[in-house]
């Protein structure tokens, strides 16, 4: 064998293997964050609900209504599930959950609105509780999934006042909602610790693991995912969304969040209309922690809002 030919096999030794390298840790990556049920899903699920008391969530609470299940169809076929607690129609809540989590885990923010005289809608964003799909695409699709609920809800209830509240990426997900073409039924978002860009968040959780930091770059993974999961993080880009918002926006974030930083309430509320959106900050609240920590004044911060911004 010619040393020319030895160099060429080893080149494309060399090659090969780091191609295998990158499609086989992107496939890691991928299934241990986006794919349904996913490892970083479970853990956060364990802590968050399974520790309810932190996050003051009373899973028994459900049992005294008469919770309805439904249906609808998404834009790419999936079956996406909801519970509905009606009391009246006139004035619904929208709650949308965050990564890892389901409809019934929002039980404090589902009774907040009740206890305000809504009827509630909790929804299982896709490859989340009940509802299908195959993995989180990070708001990328759950904000046009968001959009199929209010159409079923303004069709079924066609004079009703419709509040739109998220969590977390359910927080991300209403503020790319809020750019879209809404019916006049949607009044206010309340968007609780929402990222500015899914690749920022992303690129901040995968720094904090030693496990997820091992594998190929979030500039890699990106273009793997849009292969294998038909969709591009970089376009995620939740203060643009929200610059194009024709309704009233409350931005709510602890002080010491760390998994989704702080420092991205003041990215999106720099870029959203400035007539149209105030912020709420909670000392000393981690990731998803305002409303347990600051309780009652958390609550009061939503009616001043609503008060003011719903006629």
């Amino acid at each position: 064998m010619s040393a020319l030919e030895i160099v060429f096999l080893s080149t494309f030794l060399v090659f090969s293997l780091t191609a295998l390298y990158l499609l086989f840790s992107s496939e890691m990556k991928y299934i241990l964050t986006l794919k349904r049920n996913n490892a970083l899903e479970k853990l956060i699920y364990k802590y968050t609900v399974k520790k309810g008391n932190k996050y003051q969530v009373d899973l028994s609470w459900w049992d005294n209504f008469n919770v309805m299940d439904i249906e609808i169809i998404s834009y790419d076929k999936l079956k996406l599930h909801g519970y509905y607690i009606s009391q009246n129609d006139k004035k619904i809540a929208v709650v949308v959950h965050g990564y890892g989590s389901d409809a019934k885990a929002m039980q404090p923010y589902a009774k907040m609105f009740y206890d305000k005289g809504y009827s509630v809608l909790c929804v299982d964003q896709r490859a989340h509780g009940k509802s299908q799909g195959k993995c989180t695409t990070m708001g990328y699709s759950e904000h046009i999934d968001l959009s199929y609920w209010i159409t079923y809800l303004v069709e079924k209830y066609k004079d009703c006042q419709i509040v739109v509240f998220g969590l977390s990426m359910g927080g991300a997900t209403v503020c790319l909602y809020s750019g879209d073409k809404k019916p006049k039924n949607v009044k206010a978002i309340i968007s609780d610790c929402a990222y500015s860009r899914a690749y920022d968040v992303l690129g901040n959780i995968c720094e904090q693991s030693i496990v997820l930091n091992f594998f190929p770059s979030l500039f890699v993974f990106n273009h793997y995912l849009k292969f294998r999961a038909k969709f591009d993080l970089s376009s995620i880009d939740v203060k643009s969304a929200i610059k194009n918002s024709d309704i009233p926006i409350l931005l709510i974030h602890g002080n010491q969040d760390k998994f989704v930083p702080f420092y991205m309430q003041d990215i999106l509320y720099n870029n959203a209309p400035k007539n149209l959106c105030e912020k709420y900050v909670v000392k000393g609240a981690g990731h998803a922690e305002s409303l347990a920590k600051a309780g009652d004044d958390y609550i009061k911060a939503v009616d001043q809002f609503l008060n003011s911004k719903i006629k």
